[in-house]
C-alpha cells in the first residue's frame, strides 16, 4: 500500500512538466527592446513575495491543510502518550501516528508541485483556522476526543482537496488530488469505526472544507 501510494504520488508530480501550474509563474515578462539612452536602466527590487495565483493558490492551500493535519496528529500522539488522557488503546495511538505520517507525505507532494513550477514550498501551517483547530486538540480530555478530532480533520482535509480539484486545470495537480482525497476518506472512516460511529457519520462544523480565503499567504 505504501509503495503503491508513493508511486502514485511520484507519477502525479511528474505530470507537472507540461501543466498549467508552471504557466502561472509570477516571473515578469521580458522587456521589449527599445532605443538606448546610454544610461543604465532603473531596477526595482522588493522583498515582498508575490502571492500564489491560479492553480498555485489551490495547491498551496492543500499543502497547508495537509501540513496542519500532520501537525494536529503529532499533537494527538503526544497527548495519547503523555498520560494526561488516561489509558489510550494502542490501536488508537497507532492510527494517529500512521495517519499523521501520511499527511506529512501529502504536504510534501503538494509542495513538490509548487517547487517544480518555480514557486516556494509552503512552510508551516498558514491557515486562518489554525488556532481554532489547535484549541480543539487542547480541549481533548479522553481518547474518544482524539478520534472525534481525527474525523473532523479528515473531513476538512479531504473535502478541501475534493472541492479544489474541481477548479484545477493542471493535470499533475488533478492527479494528485484524485490520489490523496480517498486516503483522507479512509482515515475518516477508520476514526469513525474506532469511535463506534457509522463510517458515513456527518462530522462537526470543524470538518468543513476550507476555501481559498483560509490561506493566509
Amino acid at each position: 500500500m505504501l509503495s503503491r501510494r508513493r508511486v502514485l504520488l511520484g507519477s502525479a508530480v511528474g505530470l507537472l512538466g507540461a501543466g498549467a501550474l508552471a504557466a502561472c509563474s509570477d516571473a515578469p515578462p521580458a522587456a521589449a527592446p527599445g532605443p538606448s539612452s546610454g544610461a543604465p536602466a532603473a531596477t526595482t527590487t522588493t522583498s515582498t513575495p508575490v502571492p500564489y495565483v491560479g492553480d498555485q493558490r489551490a495547491v498551496a492551500l492543500c499543502a497547508a491543510t495537509s501540513a496542519l493535519a500532520a501537525s494536529l496528529y503529532s499533537g494527538a500522539v503526544l497527548a495519547a502518550t503523555d498520560g494526561r488522557l488516561g489509558q489510550v488503546p494502542g490501536v488508537v495511538t497507532a492510527f494517529l501516528s500512521g495517519a499523521g505520517a501520511q499527511h506529512t507525505e501529502h504536504a510534501a507532494a503538494w509542495n513538490a508541485l509548487l517547487t517544480a513550477a518555480g514557486r516556494p514550498a509552503v512552510t508551516g501551517t498558514p491557515l486562518a483556522v489554525e488556532s481554532e483547530r489547535r484549541a480543539a486538540l487542547g480541549r481533548a480530555a479522553a481518547p474518544t476526543d482524539l478520534l472525534a478530532l481525527a474525523v473532523d480533520v479528515e473531513a476538512m482535509t479531504g473535502g478541501t482537496v475534493t472541492e479544489r480539484a474541481a477548479e484545477l486545470t493542471d493535470p499533475g495537480a488533478v492527479a494528485l488530488a484524485a490520489t490523496l482525497a480517498p486516503v483522507s476518506a479512509m482515515h475518516g472512516a477508520t476514526a469513525a469505526f474506532l469511535l463506534g460511529r457509522p463510517t458515513g457519520a456527518t462530522p462537526s462544523a470543524a470538518g468543513a472544507p476550507l476555501g481559498l480565503d483560509a490561506l493566509t499567504l
